[in-house]
């Protein structure tokens, strides 16, 4: 039986949280089936924690303040109506999360699972489906408009191939301010590579003959723990010395479906050539880009900030899906296709599928199966990205590229006078 309200506790209001926390009281004020109420947040920086009062306060929402977690829950367990938890913490604490919620029969919503160890992710992944608990990187590309718009043009096409980019300079960002950034863990695939499971929707086979093979997968850079250090960055954000549990900082990987070939592309070093050659191919078509490029500073450090998330598709439709921009073209004509107008983003369709979930009002889910199937792949590409290699010559190479990236503020202006001289 569907309950007619749920209360919604939320942890962490950092910049994927605040955006969140704001959707949350949106809803708080218009969504009535079933009627939600933001009852609380949970968050250690004061700042931040009054910040999020205020903003609940002018828009007419009474909220609970905590900086504990344990009083969060505590407070939580004391209410009458169903409970969900969004968990917009450190991934790390992701886990911890789900298990207090889980034994006190709350609802759950994490951004990713919190394990970078195969074996531990699936059990995750497998108490995740038989205890309420949702993870939103499953789905928060699904929701998006590109996403849905080329499922609809493709149902019924035979694809030849599928690539997928989505590349920044996160890892550029997470050395020059590592207190900022220390929420970002995982290196390249488990940060960028694992939102890519929307592929498989792609795919029309049965869940029976649903396969994901991987082929090959080369990581070009690994992630250093420091600049001008000499150990690697580990998953978790801490350093090793060991290159089999170094984290990647530029993965491409070789895949097959059937007679699909895939191919994904991470980075959190820029923008792989791969890349450039491939958004350059669509804008020549198209006359648009689809990436994203721009100088930034820190600290007296300069970098280029770079940024693309899309897909190509090739087939008896060939298309371009941009997510960064949310732009779908016809390669074919060049012309940009007209998306669903929907009346929210993604991650609030995300939210609301999570508290629609949680009432017991079911939405469409993934089967377990299928984050099987795409996550055995994920790990097989981490697992087979770095071969038997030499650890300082590969040190060298991630450095020399992360020194290449990163100039001083001074040198950014002597070129970008050079570039207006020349223009």
């Amino acid at each position: 039986m569907a309950e007619e309200k749920v209360k919604v506790y939320q942890i962490g209001l950092g910049s994927f949280g605040r955006y969140g926390f704001e959707k949350l009281v949106d809803m708080h004020r218009h969504m009535k089936l079933p009627e939600v109420e933001m009852a609380g947040i949970c968050e250690k920086d004061y700042e931040k924690r009054e910040d999020a009062e205020k903003f609940a306060s002018i828009h007419g929402v009474n909220l609970e303040t905590f900086d504990h977690v344990e009083e969060m829950y505590n407070h939580a367990s004391e209410q009458n109506e169903t409970v969900m938890i969004y968990d917009a913490g450190p991934s790390q604490l992701h886990s911890r999360h789900i298990y207090e919620s889980m034994s006190r029969g709350f609802y759950h919503l994490a951004e990713k699972p919190p394990s970078f160890d195969r074996d531990a992710h699936l059990k995750e992944k497998k108490l995740a489906e038989e205890n309420e608990v949702m993870w939103k990187v499953d789905f928060i590309e699904r929701e998006s408009p590109v996403v849905k718009k080329a499922l609809e043009i493709l149902k019924g096409k035979k694809i030849d191939s599928i690539r997928v980019f989505r590349e920044s300079s996160i890892g550029v960002q997470k050395l020059l301010e590592p207190v900022n950034r220390s929420g970002v863990k995982g290196g390249d695939i488990f940060d960028k590579m694992i939102h890519e499971a929307y592929v498989l929707d792609f795919l029309e086979v049965s869940e029976s003959e649903l396969e994901l093979k991987t082929r090959s997968a080369v990581s070009d850079y690994l992630m250093p723990y420091k600049i001008g250090g000499d150990k690697f960055m580990d998953l978790n954000g801490g350093y090793t010395e060991e290159l089999e549990e170094a984290a990647t900082a530029r993965t491409s990987a070789e895949l097959s479906a059937g007679e699909t070939s895939i191919e994904f592309h991470s980075s959190w070093f820029g923008l792989s050539e791969q890349a450039r050659l491939t958004a350059q191919r669509v804008e020549d078509i198209t006359g648009e880009t689809v990436v994203n490029e721009e100088h930034k500073t820190v600290d007296g450090r300069a970098f280029r900030d770079e940024e693309a998330r899309f897909f190509i598709v090739k087939g008896e439709r060939d298309l371009a899906g941009d997510m960064l921009h949310e732009n779908l073209y016809n390669l074919d004509s060049g012309r940009k296709i007209d998306l669903p107008e929907l009346m929210h983003d993604q991650l609030h369709r995300t939210i609301k599928k999570a508290i629609l979930n949680a009432s017991g009002m079911k939405t469409e889910n993934i089967s377990r199966k299928e984050t099987d199937i795409f996550m055995n792949a994920i790990f097989d590409i981490y697992e087979g990205s770095t071969p038997q290699r030499e650890y300082y010559k590969e040190l060298d190479r991630s450095m020399e590229k992360l020194r290449n990236m990163i100039v001083e503020d001074d040198k950014i202006l002597e070129h970008k006078e050079s570039e207006t001289l020349a223009g």
